[in-house]
């Protein structure tokens, strides 16, 4: 015959409370790991959008560096296009040589987000 395991059997027979102890903490170590994955998966998201955001804004800086000139004269609301995005450049003048510039980002999925960058021109 063969030797039973102590924790399964014993003299008074079939040891329940020890197997439903074992699956309770398999089931609940299984759900706290998945919880766990759901939420670094939301926030690599988040962190994948926020550098895509803030390349956009770095990659229409220098659009509007380089356009500088023609911005001021206009001041009109520019759009820059690119693959992952749209943004929109608004100019406010503050004081004589600095302005302010109001970056509207338009991601792909997502609403928008905002970002306002003072620039000091030197005359």
């Amino acid at each position: 015959m063969k030797k039973q395991l102590v924790f399964i059997n014993n003299e008074q027979g079939f040891l329940f409370i020890y197997v439903i102890w074992i699956i309770s903490f398999l089931f609940l170590s299984l759900t706290l790991l998945t919880i766990y994955n759901h939420h670094d998966k939301k926030i690599t998201d988040f962190h994948l959008k926020l550098l895509q955001s803030e390349t956009l804004f770095q990659m229409s800086k220098v659009d509007v560096e380089n356009d500088l000139e023609e911005f001021m004269d206009t001041q009109k609301p520019k759009y820059y296009s690119y693959p992952d995005g749209q943004v929109k450049v608004q100019i406010k003048s503050r004081k004589p040589h600095i302005f302010s510039l109001s970056f509207t980002i338009f991601l792909e999925e997502d609403p928008f987000y905002s970002y306002e960058h003072f620039y000091a021109i030197d005359e």
